[in-house]
């Protein structure tokens, strides 16, 4: 009995918060029936980041300069390391969250 309470539990669970990541607002998708794959491109130009809207020069140059004073060299380089990282992998996934937020609001 336990075992199925929470099974029914995680499928639940699971249905209500694996939403889809984008949400269609207007319009539809009726174009791509007969695709079988699309190639979709993500550009980040000039991006701002933070509330101050810093360009990211302005954003690493921050950065570098509190992490140089705070921790030194060897740590602002693994957080240099680990920024480019990001920007390959994570970096996409915030950028959904962050607008999918901004257009709730």
């Amino acid at each position: 009995m336990k075992k199925l309470f929470l099974l029914l539990f995680v499928a639940i669970t699971t249905t209500t918060f694996a939403q889809d990541k984008i949400s269609i607002e207007s319009g539809n998708f009726d174009f791509l029936k007969d695709q079988t794959e699309v190639n979709v491109q993500f550009k980040f130009e000039n991006p701002l980041f933070q509330a101050d809207n810093y360009t990211e020069a302005q954003y690493l140059e921050r950065r570098k300069t509190e992490t140089l004073a705070k921790k030194g060299e060897e740590s602002w380089k693994e957080w240099n390391k680990e920024w480019q990282k990001h920007k390959e992998s994570i970096f996409f996934d915030k950028f959904i969250e962050g607008v999918n937020g901004k257009a709730k609001k």
